[in-house]
């Protein structure tokens, strides 16, 4: 499967559309944060300006045939916020991507970061909402998430997901929550990728068993959906879970349960079962962190179709020195498609793996440089493709100084 290189093509209705409705939901925040300021006691609120430029060599951007080597240069400017009161907090950032690639492919890109996430206590309700905007191209969050490599364009990505939890008792909670999400792909026609929106819901109980052990219980229910195709997924079912603090900076938290799949377009129809599962084990030393973790997920993807993503990864940092920190990232997948149409030719089977080290040095207060090695590998077996990827960055970062109002 060969890779395109999309350019940009959304309408300014649809682009005035998505920051308004965003600006809308910073600005309610806002306001709530405004009110409750002076109910709540003391409050504290503070904002941290940062300004990253990177140097970036990669030997086949779109892991696919043909002339893909590029240097590149990165400047991303930010800022990140935090507000909290007895009862409230919030926290986010704002940040963007301003690219140019030169070589295989000249292109100009910008990317765009609009993270919130809030929550509020009274007595034994918590409220919360995590979501917000963002414009990244789908070799980065789309790859990380699915591990699978789409054709290269940029995707516009709305997300909203508020959620409550009630405390019962001192070790009994009940949780429940709700999902959107909504992506659309530069020139996604051109490349066979199509918009899509996802719903889901979920709730569930958790109890404590004691101080260094939970369990949970979670029902779910997603609606996936392809205006475009008139294609319509869904997929459900109960998954337990279980945390463990071993001590000494060490914790192991496994979920795992079945998602029954059903898939319509037109007047067909399929049905799969799917196992689901993820654990995560996590060490911390006083100079060192290790992490490990993976499981099996069901992922909505642009290709229009559910995909099972199986990953495997680890992660291994270590402060070589206050200022000095290295560290080593690697992940596999495996992907495959979730059955939810008979009449439509199964998605390949695809394995991509990569592995990043890297050296951070805090070299003054405020700055910060950063290199990074990236190998990348893709295959398709039954296409027999293989393609492979070797890249790296150079990053310096001005941090600046923390802005804080507390009252």
């Amino acid at each position: 499967m060969g890779l395109l290189y999309a350019g940009p093509n959304r309408s300014p209705v649809e682009t005035q559309l998505w920051f308004r409705l965003l600006a809308g939901l910073y600005g309610v925040m806002m306001l709530l944060s405004g009110s409750l300021r002076g109910e709540a006691g003391a409050a504290e609120w503070s904002a941290a300006p940062s300004l990253s430029t990177k140097g970036l060599y990669n030997s086949n951007l779109l892991l696919s045939s043909g002339n893909n080597e590029v240097w590149g240069v990165w400047v991303s400017p930010g800022l990140k916020f935090k507000g909290s009161t007895e009862s409230l907090e919030v926290e986010g950032s704002v940040k963007s991507d301003f690219i140019k690639y030169y070589g295989g492919t000249d292109r100009s890109l910008t990317n765009l970061y609009f993270p919130l996430r809030t929550s509020y206590r009274s007595d034994r309700n918590t409220f919360g909402f995590d979501g917000g905007f963002t414009r990244d191209n789908t070799l980065q969050g789309e790859l990380q998430q699915t591990g699978l490599v789409l054709a290269f364009t940029q995707r516009n990505l709305l997300t909203a997901a508020p959620s409550w939890k009630f405390g019962i008792t001192e070790r009994l909670s009940w949780q429940s929550g709700y999902q959107y999400m909504n992506a659309q792909y530069e020139n996604g026609a051109q490349l066979s990728l199509v918009n899509y929106e996802v719903q889901a819901a979920n709730t569930g109980m958790t109890y404590d068993l004691g101080e260094r052990d939970q369990v949970q219980l979670t029902g779910e229910y997603t609606l996936f959906r392809v205006p475009s195709r008139m294609q319509e997924s869904t997929y459900y079912g109960a998954q337990g879970g279980w945390t463990h603090d071993f001590g000494q900076e060490m914790t192991l938290s496994i979920t795992g349960g079945p998602r029954f799949v059903t898939g319509t377009q037109g007047s067909s129809s399929a049905h799969d079962t799917v196992w689901v599962y993820k654990g995560t084990l996590r060490k911390r030393f006083e100079k060192t962190t290790i992490q490990i973790d993976g499981g099996s997920e069901v992922n909505p993807s642009g290709f229009g179709r559910l995909l099972q993503t199986d990953r495997v990864g680890g992660t291994l940092s270590h402060n070589l020195t206050e200022t000095l920190t290295v560290s080593l990232i690697g992940n596999v997948y495996s992907v495959s498609g979730v059955v939810t149409d008979p009449s439509i030719a199964p998605t390949p089977h695809q394995r991509y793996s990569s592995i990043l080290p890297s050296v951070s040095w805090k070299f003054s207060q405020w700055w910060t440089l950063d290199v990074t090695y990236t190998y990348q590998e893709r295959a398709v077996d039954s296409l027999n493709q293989w393609y492979s990827a070797n890249s790296t960055f150079v990053m310096l970062t001005y941090g600046g100084p923390k802005w804080s109002v507390s009252r």
